[in-house]
């Protein structure tokens, strides 16, 4: 008895930890902070993880990322990156130069600065005996404070990134492939949509690890305010028209952001991309005639994407909500029953794995374990279709077209060649 009520006595205890991170490079930046991969040392113990900076800018504004940053903290799922928590420091602890970095994370100066390289495939860390400068805090509560959320480190790329290495060789990636990997978004948009709004459904912001294993990241990161419209709340290239119009939405925004991101990756078009040099009411206000526009299905833009694959996709892009697909799961049924597995065999974690793996050695190496795990690619004279190659021959008329609006596009430099 004395030993349970020893046992129970630790209940509520609570203590400090001796935890410390050390940044070790920049992974990206935008209007809401700056990424970083940062190494966590706990009493010899280390780890990788994800660090993005949120610069405070009000009591109300801070009041909304905590709330949000407690949800995202509980959400539990395969295709999530997880989120751990906050982490807050004084902004006059840091370096100068960071703090003027910081002061020039506005929406209108982003398009003008230079992007940061971002993780490539099987990037491995060379750690150097680098000397550490420790930040320590003190108990001002009054100091402007930088706050950290803390994610989980996914080694890999991210949908981005993967679709840019494709163009890069003049190629787009397999439709079957493109399908999985929104699937499996569509599931963890499924679960999270219990709970809350990711309001920033884009390429960078869907990750898929070496395994195969594709997540969504920045939950609650793009949390809502006025001080940068749009900007908070998700990319205004992949935003749905109620976003722009109205602040009274709900999670149907998601599916419509995806149905963007999938569009782009069989086509290669970003729908509602705009031209170079535009302010930001001039960007929303030029998306906003874009979506009174006629969207060209998929399947006549591209002559190798299925029918049930377009249908799908133009469902998502609905401009009227309440004729979208009204959960990301009816999405995820549709593409598993209709479409990747209609005929038995489709992908697999294992089978994006081998892809990318194929992939990364320009299609030069692998085995026959990876080839039987990508038959699927099959085309109809029983050869494996790994490449999908950037030609004019693969587009309609009208996606030719379509292109032609998007004077200056790489994917339109591709075809004028």
């Amino acid at each position: 008895m004395s030993e349970e009520k020893e046992i129970s006595s630790l209940e509520g205890l609570a203590f400090h930890s001796t935890s410390t991170y050390e940044l070790v490079n920049e992974i990206g930046r935008g209007g809401m902070g700056i990424v970083y991969l940062a190494e966590k040392h706990s009493e010899g113990v280390c780890d990788l993880l994800v660090l993005k900076t949120i610069k405070s800018l009000s009591s109300e504004y801070f009041d909304m990322l905590k709330k949000e940053a407690n949800i995202a903290t509980q959400l539990r799922h395969e295709n999530i990156v997880k989120t751990y928590g906050l982490e807050a420091f004084p902004v006059d602890l840091f370096p100068q130069y960071f703090q003027e970095d910081l002061k020039t994370l506005e929406y209108n100066k982003l398009r003008q600065q230079p992007k940061k390289k971002p993780l490539v495939f099987r990037r491995h860390l060379r750690r150097s005996g680098r000397s550490r400068k420790l930040v320590t805090q003190n108990n001002n509560e009054t100091k402007q404070k930088l706050y950290l959320i803390v994610m989980d480190y996914v080694e890999g790329t991210d949908l981005g990134n993967l679709f840019r290495a494709h163009r890069r060789k003049k190629l787009l990636i397999p439709p079957v492939l493109t399908a999985f990997v929104v699937s499996r978004i569509c599931r963890a948009l499924d679960y999270a949509h219990n709970h809350i709004i990711h309001r920033d459904v884009s390429p960078e912001n869907i990750l898929i690890n070496n395994h195969g294993v594709a997540k969504l990241s920045d939950f609650g990161v793009a949390v809502g305010g006025k001080e940068q419209l749009g900007l908070l709340m998700g990319k205004l290239n992949y935003m749905a028209p109620e976003q722009l119009l109205n602040p009274l939405y709900d999670h149907r925004v998601d599916i419509f952001a995806l149905g963007v991101v999938t569009y782009f990756c069989l086509t290669g078009i970003n729908l509602f991309a705009t031209p170079f040099g535009m302010g930001l009411e001039e960007q929303t206000d030029y998306i906003r005639r874009l979506h009174q526009e006629e969207i060209i299905p998929p399947a006549e833009v591209m002559k190798d994407i299925p029918k049930i694959l377009s249908d799908t996709v133009m469902k998502m892009l609905e401009i009227d909500p309440e004729k979208r697909y009204q959960t990301a799961g009816e999405i995820c049924d549709c593409l598993e029953q209709q479409y990747m597995y209609a005929k038995g065999f489709g992908p697999t974690n294992n089978s994006l794995q081998a892809y990318l793996d194929i992939f990364e050695s320009n299609f030069e190496n692998y085995t026959q374990q990876q080839l039987r795990q990508l038959r699927f690619l099959e085309g109809s004279d029983g050869k494996l279709q790994l490449r999908r190659y950037i030609a004019q021959n693969k587009y309609t008329g009208r996606g030719l077209e379509l292109i032609k609006k998007f004077k200056g596009t790489r994917l339109r430099k591709i075809l004028d060649k």
